[in-house]
C-alpha cells in the first residue's frame, strides 16, 4: 500500500513538472514570438522581422523634422500651385480675354454692285464704315462691281456672287456685304411706277453672307454683330439722308405702300454652311478634350501588362509590341468614340458622301494617335523621374490643345496661334469640314501636321523607353 502511494505520488510529481515544463516551454514561444524593445525603444516584431516605429503627438519634440518637412513642402506646393494657375490656367482664359481688341483682325469684305459702286445706295454703305464715330469694328476691304472682277479676274458680272461664296467659304472673309446692281434704278422705277404693284423688296440687293459652321459657338455671338451694327446705321442713314434724295427726284405721286416698301431696308443673312444639330458641339468641344482623356484611360489600362512585358521582352521587341499595342487600341478606341456621334444622329455625309463615317473616324484615329502618343511618351517619362507631376502634364496638354481650338484666331493674341502646330486643332478643323461641308482647302496641312505629330510620337517611343529602363536600371543598383 505505501508503495501505491509513492508510485502515485511520483506519478503525480511527474505529471506536474511535465505540466511545468511544458508551460515554460509556451511561454519560451510565446516569447519569440512577442514584441520585444531595442536600444532605440522601438518595437521589434520578432515573427515579421521588421522594426515597428512607435507613434507620437503631432507636436512631440521626436515628431520634429516631420513638422519641418510638412512646413517647407507646404511652400512649395502652394509655389508651384500658384506658378501654374498664373502661368497655365491662365492661358485658357487668356483666350477669351478683351475680345474687343482684337476684333480689328476680322476681315470683312464689301462688293459695292449697284452702278458699278458709284450709286448713293452704294456710297452710303463706303461712308458708315469710314466714319470713325461710328466705330464699326473689323477689317474692311471695299471692292466696287470693276476693282473685283479685276482684282479676281473676272469677265462676267453674274460670277460675282459666286465668287463672293467662294471668298466666304474658302475663309478669306468672315463674312461679306454685297449690295447687288440695279438697287437704285429697281427702287426709283418702284417708287415712280403707277401702272402695277411694283415694291421694292431690299432684302433682294442688301446680303450678309456668312457661314456659321466655321465657329458655331462665336460667329454669331461675337463676329456677326459688326454685320448688325453696320446694317442698323446703314437704315438709319439711308431713311435721313439716301432715301429723301431718291424721292425728291421723283416727279410721280407715290403710294403709301410703296414708299413703306422702300423704307424698309433690311440685309438678308445668308448662312451658306448653318450650324442646326446642337449635337455637333459634342464632338467639336468637349468631345476633344474626351478623346485626349480616353487616351490616357488606354494607356493606363495597359500598365501592367507593359510591366511585365519589359521584364521579358528585349528592348527591341518590347518597343514594337509597345508601338503596335498603342495603334492598334486607339484604332479600335477611335471606332468606339465615333460610333457615339453616330448614335445620336449626326450626319457625316454633307462632305463626302455615304464615306463621311470612315473619313471621321480615320482622322480620329490620327488625332488619338497624335495626343495619346504624345501622352504615353511624356507620362512614362515623368512617372519615371516626378510621378508626382502626373497630374500637371495631363492637365497642361489638355490645356495647350484646346485654347486656341476653342475660340476664333481672329478674336485672341497671336501667342494663341501656335494652335496651328497642335493637334486637337487640326483635328477639329478636319471635324468641321466633315460635319459642316467647310472648304477643304486646308485638309492637307491639317493631316499633315496630325502625321508628324504621330511620326514623332512613335520614333520617340524606344528612345523614351530606353532612357526609362536605364533609369529603373539605376535606381536598382
Amino acid at each position: 500500500m505505501d508503495l501505491n502511494i509513492t508510485s502515485s505520488l511520483t506519478s503525480s510529481s511527474d505529471v506536474t513538472n511535465a505540466s511545468t515544463a511544458s508551460t515554460t516551454a509556451n511561454d519560451n514561444d510565446n516569447s519569440n514570438k512577442g514584441i520585444e524593445f531595442d536600444q532605440n525603444n522601438d518595437y521589434i516584431d520578432k515573427e515579421q522581422q521588421y522594426i515597428v516605429p512607435p507613434k507620437f503627438n503631432f507636436w512631440n519634440q521626436q515628431v520634429f523634422n516631420l513638422r519641418f518637412q510638412i512646413s517647407k513642402q507646404f511652400l512649395i506646393n502652394l509655389l508651384i500651385l500658384a506658378v501654374y494657375c498664373f502661368g497655365v490656367i491662365s492661358i485658357y482664359w487668356g483666350a477669351s480675354y478683351d475680345r474687343n481688341r482684337y476684333i480689328k483682325k476680322v476681315n470683312i469684305l464689301a462688293v459695292l454692285q449697284d452702278e458699278g459702286g458709284s450709286s448713293n445706295i452704294s456710297q452710303l454703305a463706303y461712308d458708315i464704315v469710314q466714319d470713325k464715330n461710328n466705330d464699326i469694328k473689323g477689317t474692311w476691304k471695299f471692292f466696287n462691281q470693276s476693282s473685283f472682277m479685276d482684282e479676281y479676274g473676272l469677265n462676267d458680272t453674274t460670277l460675282i456672287n459666286d465668287k463672293i461664296f467662294k471668298l466666304v467659304h474658302n475663309q478669306n472673309y468672315w463674312f461679306a456685304i454685297n449690295i447687288k446692281e440695279n438697287a437704285t434704278k429697281d427702287l426709283e422705277f418702284s417708287l415712280s411706277n403707277t401702272s402695277g404693284q411694283v415694291e421694292f423688296n431690299t432684302t433682294d440687293y442688301f446680303e450678309v453672307g456668312y457661314e456659321s459652321g466655321r465657329d458655331p459657338s462665336n460667329l454669331k455671338s461675337s463676329i456677326l454683330p459688326i454685320a448688325h451694327k453696320f446694317e442698323s446705321i446703314y437704315r438709319s442713314q439711308y431713311l435721313s439722308k439716301t432715301l429723301p434724295g431718291i424721292l425728291s427726284s421723283t416727279n410721280e405721286t407715290i403710294q403709301n405702300d410703296k414708299l413703306i416698301s422702300a423704307s424698309n431696308v433690311r440685309y438678308n443673312y445668308i448662312d451658306w454652311r448653318p450650324f442646326v444639330n446642337p449635337v455637333v458641339l459634342s464632338p467639336l468641344q468637349v468631345g476633344s478634350v474626351f478623346s485626349i482623356i480616353l487616351t490616357v484611360i488606354q494607356f493606363g489600362l495597359w500598365g501592367p501588362i507593359y510591366l511585365q512585358a519589359s521584364k521579358i521582352l528585349n528592348f527591341t521587341n518590347f518597343s514594337v509590341f509597345r508601338i503596335i499595342i498603342s495603334m492598334t487600341t486607339l484604332f479600335f478606341l477611335s471606332l468606339f468614340y465615333c460610333t457615339v456621334s453616330a448614335m445620336f444622329q449626326v450626319d457625316f455625309t454633307l462632305a463626302f458622301g455615304n464615306a463621311g463615317f470612315m473619313v471621321y473616324w480615320m482622322s480620329t484615329w490620327l488625332v488619338m494617335m497624335a495626343v495619346g502618343g504624345a501622352n504615353e511618351n511624356m507620362m512614362s517619362l515623368i512617372n519615371t523621374y516626378f510621378p508626382q507631376y502626373l497630374p500637371i502634364w495631363f492637365l497642361t496638354w489638355i490645356i495647350i490643345n484646346v485654347a486656341p481650338t476653342f475660340f476664333p484666331l481672329a478674336l485672341n493674341n497671336n501667342f494663341y496661334r501656335y494652335g496651328y502646330a497642335f493637334p486637337t486643332f487640326n483635328g477639329v478643323a478636319i471635324y468641321k469640314v466633315i460635319f459642316f461641308d467647310l472648304s477643304k482647302n486646308s485638309m492637307g496641312r491639317n493631316y499633315g501636321i496630325l502625321g508628324a505629330w504621330c511620326v514623332l510620337n512613335y520614333t520617340l517611343m524606344p528612345i523614351f523607353i530606353k532612357i526609362i529602363a536605364l533609369k529603373n536600371k539605376q535606381k536598382l543598383s
